[in-house]
């Protein structure tokens, strides 16, 4: 069990979990030192398969350690994890990072598995190999470390464009989401967003980011910068401030979610209108967003719904239709359950009738129905890198499909709201952006945008107008954008 310089060998399976702390190393040696070793110390072909902390904190108690073989049947390796996974209160995030440092092991047994099987390989081999399943590594990693496979290949594109943040979901500081996000940001972002986590623990990864990204906004140089040298707010009644100031098909892209008539509490606006006030208001607005809109634009209308409600966001739907073309429909999912984990936010619905709404529409509507799109701006990457080559497109990655999860961002207070009651996640409005194909030239409207419509346009660099009746909302904004 050890070299000959007097160190421990330590099988693969027990270096996939980090060791304890010097505090928790501490008090484990406390207890051990008081209370004996009540476990022992599991090995498997002379390497230590189970126990590593309970070794290091005997040596620490002056406890001569007790080691058992051992006798289990299938892979000791499953074992060993399954072991430390009951012992751990890990996230399904911190599990998706076991089970990335667990894929080079069953990527060499699937070697292993070809060779056995071609009859090559015999005399070098293992009498079995570990794991009986057969299939895709990561899925198989997944089923192991009780996480699922998404975040598994997640975790393995984060690690190769930003191998830094992977030590994050490990010890637990962001999730596999966030730790997503930070990789598609440049090192010197990820840089200070890391330090700022680490600076304020009590702050939530999105809402650290969302001020590093909007001060990195700030600190551009004039020719570069992204920000508020290209983005305006304008306060004012949005029909009244379209027909003054933009001009005939000057935009390129609009993504916008109007009012839903449901009673929200605004500042200014009264979102408690007749119905037929309502629609006849909405036509307008749609008319003038025609109007505004290129031809080759994109409009995206972003519209929840409610259980006393259920037809309102299709009605609303149909009066864009009298203008535009309905080219695609996006659902927006805020929350979702995979293997009982749930991520992301909704509001819970009170009563035994309705399911709690975790999803809203995103209608995609253009003036002909005919536009192309950058769908491969906001693509996934394949799965098997054989697809990269099949079919001659040479892309690594495919169309994402009509199905986003974007969740909310964790709202703390009313600062997180800047006092909007309905704000929505700047990446929803920067996927739309994304899919347009917006350039550094190009115009960007939102004429209900609330306090952070804008931050979209503003990242991506390109030209924006943001309108909205409510001083309040207003001040917020620009104070947001600087």
């Amino acid at each position: 069990m050890q070299t000959k310089n007097g160190k421990w060998k330590f099988h693969s399976a027990c270096l996939l979990f980090p060791p304890l702390g010097k505090d928790e190393l501490q008090s484990l040696a406390d207890d051990i030192r008081e209370r004996g070793l009540l476990n022992p110390i599991i090995i498997y072909e002379g390497q230590i398969l189970d126990g590593r902390n309970r070794l290091l904190a005997c040596e620490l108690a002056g406890v001569k350690p007790e080691f058992k073989k051992w006798d289990g049947n299938g892979s000791p390796l499953s074992w060993a994890i399954s072991a430390n996974l009951i012992r751990r209160h890990l996230t399904a995030s911190q599990r998706a990072v076991i089970a990335l440092d667990l894929l080079p092991m069953l990527e060499e047994e699937a070697k292993q598995r070809q060779r056995l099987s071609a009859g090559r390989g015999k005399k070098g081999a293992t009498k079995s190999v570990t794991f009986s399943e057969t299939g895709k590594a990561s899925q198989i990693a997944a089923t192991i470390t009780r996480t699922n496979s998404s975040y598994v290949e997640k975790m393995k594109s984060i690690n190769r464009a930003a191998p830094e943040v992977v030590a994050e979901v490990r010890s637990g500081v962001m999730t596999v989401n966030d730790a997503a996000r930070l990789a598609k940001l440049t090192q010197p972002q990820r840089q200070q967003i890391l330090a700022g986590i680490h600076n304020d623990p009590d702050q939530s990864v999105r809402r650290v980011m969302r001020k590093v990204l909007v001060n990195s906004v700030k600190q551009a140089p004039a020719s570069d910068r992204q920000g508020d040298s290209r983005v305006e707010i304008l306060c004012g009644d949005c029909l009244k401030v379209m027909h003054e100031k933009i001009e005939d098909g000057s935009v390129n892209a609009i993504v916008t979610s109007p009012p839903f008539n449901r009673g929200i509490a605004y500042h200014t606006y009264d979102d408690n209108r007749d119905k037929t006030e309502f629609s006849e208001w909405l036509d307008q607005i749609f008319h003038e967003l025609h109007r505004v809109l290129h031809d080759d634009g994109s409009f995206f209308l972003t519209v929840g719904h409610a259980p006393k409600a259920p037809w309102a966001a299709i009605q609303m739907a149909e009066i864009a239709g009298k203008h535009f073309r309905l080219q695609n429909q996006i659902i927006w999912v805020k929350s979702i359950t995979v293997n009982e984990t749930s991520h992301g936010h909704f509001s819970p619905i009170q009563g035994e009738r309705f399911l709690n709404r975790a999803w809203d529409y995103v209608f995609h509507f253009t003036k002909s129905g005919n536009v192309p799109l950058k769908r491969k701006a906001i693509g996934v990457p394949y799965q098997h890198d054989s697809n990269i080559t099949r079919g001659g497109h040479g892309s690594t990655v495919r169309c994402a499909g009509d199905v986003w999860f974007i969740p909310h961002e964790t709202i703390h207070g009313s600062e997180d709201r800047a006092e909007h009651p309905a704000t929505f996640p700047p990446e929803l409005a920067e996927r739309c952006l994304k899919l347009a194909g917006v350039e550094n030239d190009s115009l960007v409207l939102d004429p209900f945008c609330g306090v952070n419509g804008m931050i979209a346009a503003a990242k991506l660099g390109v030209r924006g107008i943001g309108i909205d009746i409510d001083p309040v909302y207003c001040k917020s904004a620009k104070k947001l954008l600087g």
